[in-house]
């Protein structure tokens, strides 16, 4: 019996291998996969309908949320210049159409979470946002006049108070001897917390700051303090939860609401390596999406298509294959 070795004909060889790489695209892109990514980061707050749970950063809900890697590098704009200790955080974001969540994570390999002494330094992170109404994107590092920002600051020794008790003189200097002081009790005579100084406050409910600022010099504390959180240290790794009403009023305050992008930008501080204020890692804007829920038909749509790419594509090229193949058969 005579052997038949079938050749692909240049002439085909091109409609072939068009179909392969369509084939390929196709499974890719539906099963969202990306081969390279260009310098621009984009992060999605996809809708869900499971509950998020503020005090459980390690919830299961979190695992429908894909993390995107935002790099970070030391902030060289302004002085105090430096910090940069952590290169990377990875961040993923959900809403349930009330309210907007952003997952932080980080490695970290020490726990810093007093910043009471005067040689102690706390762990932080930081999340920015373009203020309401404005129309040119502000800088990455505070902002800029007639270009505010909204900044989210989670504190390490905030979240500390919380969960174990305010942090006293007596527990951070346990020797030390001071005279009595007859108006403990009176708030009158504490500046700070007659004030309303967050920093002077001895009973939190939050261990997230909600700030505002226009340029350097300029942070301060919002007037309304709606932020939610929750940090927690595990196996050499940080994962802080910051939540807020999407709705917010205020000229200050980042809105949301679904089909909506907006810019984002993150902060970290490593406390044992001597950062605050200006030292720390920081990112440039990316770009935010607040993703619509998917409807139960809309979910069976990827499927068939990749199903269609499976099943038409590999019998178009079998096709052109067999036609050569007879064609060289009879020649």
């Amino acid at each position: 019996m005579a052997l038949v070795r079938a050749r692909l004909s240049p002439r085909l060889a091109g409609p072939a291998l068009v179909v392969g790489v369509l084939i390929v695209a196709g499974f890719l892109t539906q099963m969202d996969v990306r081969l390279a990514s260009s310098q621009a980061i984009s992060l999605a707050a996809r809708g869900t309908a499971e509950a998020v749970p503020l005090d459980d950063p390690l919830a299961a809900v979190w695992d429908s949320a894909p993390p995107v890697e935002i790099p970070l590098s030391a902030q060289n704009v302004a002085v105090p210049k430096g910090g940069g200790s952590i290169r990377t955080v990875d961040v993923r974001a959900l809403h349930d159409e009330d309210r907007i969540y952003f997952r932080m994570e980080w490695d970290d390999p020490t726990q810093d979470i007093s910043a009471f002494a005067s040689e102690s330094f706390r762990d932080a992170a930081a999340v920015q946002f373009p203020a309401s109404g404005v129309t040119t994107l502000p800088s990455f590092c505070m902002g800029q006049a007639g270009a505010q920002v909204n900044i989210w600051h989670w504190k390490a020794d905030w979240q500390a108070d919380i969960d174990g008790g305010f942090v006293n003189v007596p527990n951070v200097y346990p020797d030390a001897f001071a005279d009595y002081y007859p108006f403990q009790e009176q708030d009158t005579f504490y500046s700070g917390r007659a004030a309303g100084n967050l920093l002077s406050q001895t009973n939190r409910t939050t261990p997230v700051e909600n700030l505002v600022a226009a340029g350097f010099g300029t942070l301060s504390s919002a007037e309304k303090q709606m932020v939610a959180g929750k940090g927690v240290w595990k196996d050499g790794k940080w994962l802080v939860i910051f939540a807020r009403d999407m709705k917010a009023e205020g000229h200050t305050y980042t809105p949301f609401k679904e089909g909506q992008t907006t810019n984002v930008a993150f902060a970290v501080w490593d406390g044992s390596k001597g950062e605050r204020d200006g030292l720390k890692s920081v990112s440039q804007f990316a770009e935010l999406t607040v993703e619509g829920f998917e409807t139960p038909s809309d979910n069976f749509v990827p499927y068939l298509v990749l199903a269609a790419f499976a099943v038409i594509g590999p019998a178009i090229a079998g096709y052109l294959i067999y036609r050569q193949a007879r064609r060289e058969e009879r020649a």
